[in-house]
């Protein structure tokens, strides 16, 4: 299963990337369904064959997901894979989920547009077609995928271009 959300920010892909790979901004961007993110850098920041831990909920369901970054072209891309694990029935049963994604800045005319493409892979197998039934159906996982992502990225926006429209300290001196 696969899902893309994108948008335009109102700012360099420098300023994007920096704001965005700061695992505090991060967690920050979907308060309700994320709770923290670190990277196993000493700057706590992502760089290709780095290795990162994130918990999160997706579609109502709680993610220990543990990535690696397998591809960064700064600050154009990053690409990362991991695998989620889903304690489901208290914790009775765990399941593991392929999951990954491609994360894209790139400069439009006068902005900058943001992309982040996930995808999960259900194993090929009776168990996997019933996870991704129930996903599916049962909790609108589809959905919640995109609505997850996507309000990671408006987060992003609003607060990056908030940032660029307050007059600086000196703007206020200068009138």
């Amino acid at each position: 299963m696969t899902d893309e959300a994108v948008i335009d920010i109102n700012a360099t892909p420098e300023e994007i990337w920096e704001y965005v790979t700061d695992p505090v901004h991060w967690t920050a961007s979907n308060p309700e369904e994320h709770y923290g993110l670190e990277y196993d850098t000493p700057d706590n920041r992502p760089r290709e064959g780095a290795t990162f831990h994130q918990r999160e909920e997706v579609a109502g369901m709680y993610a220990d997901l543990h990535g690696l970054f397998t591809y960064i072209d700064y600050p154009s891309v990053a690409v990362w894979t991991g695998t989620a694990y889903y304690p489901l029935l208290h914790g009775l049963v765990t399941v593991r989920i392929s999951e990954g994604g491609t994360i894209r800045v790139e400069e439009k005319d006068e902005t900058t547009r943001m992309s982040h493409a996930v995808w999960m892979d259900f194993p090929n197998n009776r168990r996997g077609w019933v996870l991704k039934w129930l996903f599916t159906t049962v909790l609108d996982g589809q959905a919640k995928l995109y609505d997850h992502t996507n309000k990671e990225l408006v987060f992003f926006k609003e607060q990056l271009e908030a940032r660029s429209s307050t007059p600086s300290k000196d703007e206020y001196t200068n009138k």
